[in-house]
C-alpha cells in the first residue's frame, strides 16, 4: 500500500526542517521525504495549505480502563485521540484495579492492540494500589513495556518510597512522573487559593503546596541521579525550581496542560464543575510563568491530562464534583488559537512540545519525520475556524469548560502506521 502526501508544509523540529514538500508512505513507513515525489500506483492525497507534522503524542491521558469504563475506555479514548490529531497516548495507572503489576501492563497492551486506533503506551504505578506504602512491580512492569512509572492523582507522601522508586527506575533509564502537591496543604481545597477563592468562599489549594512537592522531588532526583518528570505543572514557584534544577544538570522535565495555559481561576466564578481540575486553575501571574517556562524550555511538553468523568459524577455542586475533564479533542485548537495565532509561539515550537519532546521523555519511537520511521503523521489546518461542540466528541466524558468556544486551528487528518484513521473530524476506524 502506497500513500503520497502532496504539497504540504512539512514541519519537522528534530531536523529543523520547515518547507513545502511531499512524503511517500509504503507499508506503514516513510520511504521518501521532501521535494517533489512521483510514485506509481500510490494513492495521492493533496495537502496544499496544510501543515504536515510528526504524529502528536499526549503523554498524560486517563483511559480509565480497566474498571472505570463508564467514564472512558480504550475504544472511545483512542478515537477521541485520533479525532484530536493525536497518534500516541500514554495512559495513567489510576484505574480499578490499579496498573501495578506486569500482568496488568501486558494485558492492557493486548487490549489496546485489539480495541485502540492509535498507539497506546502504558504507565505503571509506583506503589501498590496507589497507596504510597509499598513499591509496585517496577522492574517487571518496565520489562513488560511500561514507559514510565507514576502514582498520578496521588502525591507520594513518603520521601523514602520515592527515593527507592527513583533508584529502580534509574536502573532502567525510565522516569518517575510526579503528581506534585503536598496533601497536607490541599486535601480540603477545591480551587486555587487566592483572591477569587476568598471572594467565592471556596477553600483553596495554595500554590506553595506544589512548590514544596516539586522542590522535594527535584532534590531526590538530584540525589539518586534518576529522572523525574513533573506532571501538569501549574505554579510560578515550581517553574522556577525546575528552571534552576535544569541549570544544575538535574534530570528533570515538566509538562503543562492547555487548560492551565489558557484559563485562570477567574472562570471558577460561575461554579461550573467543568472548571474543576487538579492541580487547580491558577491566577494570571502563575499562567504567565507557565507561558514563559514553556517558551524558554523549562517546561518541555504540552499534555492534556485528559480525565473524563461520567456526566452524573460532574453534575454536582462544585465542591463535591471530581476533578478533571476531557481534553484530547480540543488541545490542538486551544494551543493554536492561544499560542500560535497570538504570535507567542511558532508552529515548530508547538509541534516540538506536542510530539518530539514527549517521545524523548518517554523514550519511545515518534516525534520525528524520517525515512524508515513508522508513518505516524498529523496534518493540521492552522487557519480552520470551528466551534467546540461536545456532542460531536468521541470521548465518553464530554463535559468541557470550552463548550461553544470558537477556535482557530484543527487537526484535519490523523495517520497511524501509514493509514488514515481520521479525516475532517471523522474517525474512520
Amino acid at each position: 500500500m502506497k500513500l503520497l502526501l502532496k504539497g504540504g508544509r512539512i514541519i519537522n523540529p528534530a531536523k529543523q526542517f520547515d518547507d513545502i514538500g511531499d512524503i511517500l508512505i509504503e507499508n506503514g513507513r516513510i520511504t521518501k521525504l521532501g521535494g517533489i515525489i512521483e510514485a506509481e500506483e500510490a494513492e495521492v492525497f493533496f495537502v496544499q495549505g496544510l501543515v504536515v507534522a510528526p504524529g502528536l503524542i499526549d503523554m498524560h491521558v486517563h483511559l480509565r480502563e480497566p474498571g472505570l469504563e463508564a467514564k472512558e475506555d480504550i475504544a472511545s479514548g483512542t478515537r477521541a485521540a485520533a479525532a484530536g490529531g493525536i497518534t500516541t497516548v500514554a495512559c495513567m495507572a489510576n484505574t480499578s484495579p490499579v496498573i501495578d503489576s506486569a500482568i496488568l501492563v501486558a494485558g492492557l497492551q493486548q487490549r489496546a492492540q485489539a480495541e485502540g486506533v492509535v498507539h497506546v503506551k502504558v504507565i505503571g504505578a509506583l506503589s501498590k494500589g496507589l497507596e504510597g506504602k509499598e513499591l509496585a512491580e517496577i522492574g517487571d512492569m518496565i520489562l513488560n513495556g511500561a514507559v514510565a512509572i507514576s502514582d498520578d492523582g496521588h502525591y507520594i507522601d513518603s520521601a523514602k518510597l520515592l527515593k527507592t522508586g527513583l533508584e529502580y527506575t534509574g536502573m532502567f533509564g525510565k522516569a518517575v512522573i510526579s503528581h506534585a502537591e503536598d496533601d497536607s496543604l490541599v486535601h480540603e481545597g477545591h480551587m486555587h487559593e487566592g483572591s477569587v477563592s476568598a471572594m467565592l468562599g471556596i477553600k483553596g489549594r495554595p500554590s506553595v503546596a506544589e512548590d514544596i512537592a516539586v522542590g522535594r522531588d527535584i532534590m531526590l532526583a538530584e540525589y539518586t541521579g534518576s529522572a523525574i518528570h513533573i506532571a501538569h505543572i501549574s505554579s510560578k514557584g515550581a517553574v522556577e525550581l525546575v528552571r534552576q534544577a535544569k541549570k544544575r544538570g538535574v534530570k528533570v522535565t515538566a509538562e503543562v496542560t492547555p487548560q492551565h495555559l489558557v484559563l485562570t481561576d477567574e472562570v471558577v466564578s460561575g461554579f461550573d464543575p467543568a472548571t474543576k481540575v487538579n492541580p487547580p486553575l491558577r491566577s494570571t501571574e502563575h499562567q504567565e510563568a507557565l507561558l514563559a517556562g514553556l517558551k524558554d524550555g523549562t517546561i518541555d511538553a504540552i499534555a492534556t491530562d485528559h480525565a473524563p468523568h461520567a456526566f452524573e459524577e460532574k453534575d454536582r455542586e462544585y465542591r463535591f464534583a471530581p476533578s478533571g475533564f476531557c481534553g484530547l479533542e480540543t488541545s490542538v485548537g486551544l494551543i493554536l488559537t492561544n499560542l500560535y495565532h497570538t504570535g507567542k509561539f511558532s508552529l515548530a515550537e508547538i509541534i516540538e512540545r506536542m510530539s518530539l519532546n514527549p517521545a524523548r521523555i518517554l523514550g519511545i519511537e515518534g516525534g520525528i519525520l524520517e525515512v524508515g520511521n513508522v508513518a505516524d503523521i498529523t496534518i493540521i489546518d492552522p487557519d480552520l475556524q470551528w466551534t467546540v461542540e461536545s456532542k460531536r466528541f468521541y470521548t465518553r466524558g464530554k463535559l468541557t469548560p470550552f463548550e461553544g468556544v470558537k477556535l482557530t486551528g484543527k487537526a484535519v487528518v490523523t495517520i497511524v502506521n501509514g493509514k488514515i484513521i481520521m479525516k475532517n473530524g471523522e474517525v474512520l476506524e
